[in-house]
């Protein structure tokens, strides 16, 4: 019997599509295989966007660097824990810093907290600092 070693999956090639969606190249989507990045996606039509992170959870040995179990994928909508092949069939990329804003706004505009309802964006435009 061979031993196998399992390796973890870099993190280069964990965010090798996100990283080249954002840089403008058209990479193929596949629906049901999300991919770890940073994205933005509405809730409901006309609503605003909110923040998405699909990220890949490894368990390695510190020591060996090996996994110790199977690598997972796993996303955060808005804040909240949530199934990352439901969020990113309305996920849009996004570069880093564009999430790093998103995830504040909440607190700086208060009408951006309303995620579950279309919002007048003419009137938000007027109101920014």
């Amino acid at each position: 019997m061979i031993d196998m070693i399992r390796q973890p999956t870099t993190k280069a090639e964990q965010y090798d599509w996100w990283r080249r969606t954002v840089s403008g190249e058209r990479v193929p989507r596949v629906e049901d295989e999300p991919k770890p990045g940073f994205y933005k996606r509405r809730m409901v039509r006309g609503g605003p966007f909110v923040p998405v992170e699909i990220w890949l959870e490894q368990e390695i040995d510190p020591e060996t660097g090996e996994l110790t179990a199977d690598e997972r994928l796993m996303a955060v909508c808005n804040g909240q824990l949530c199934d990352p092949v439901k969020v990113w069939t309305y996920a849009r990329a996004i570069s880093a810093e564009e999430y790093d804003a998103l995830t504040g706004v909440r607190e700086r505009i208060p009408d951006m907290a309303v995620i579950d309802a279309a919002m007048d964006l003419g009137r938000m435009a007027a109101i920014r600092p």
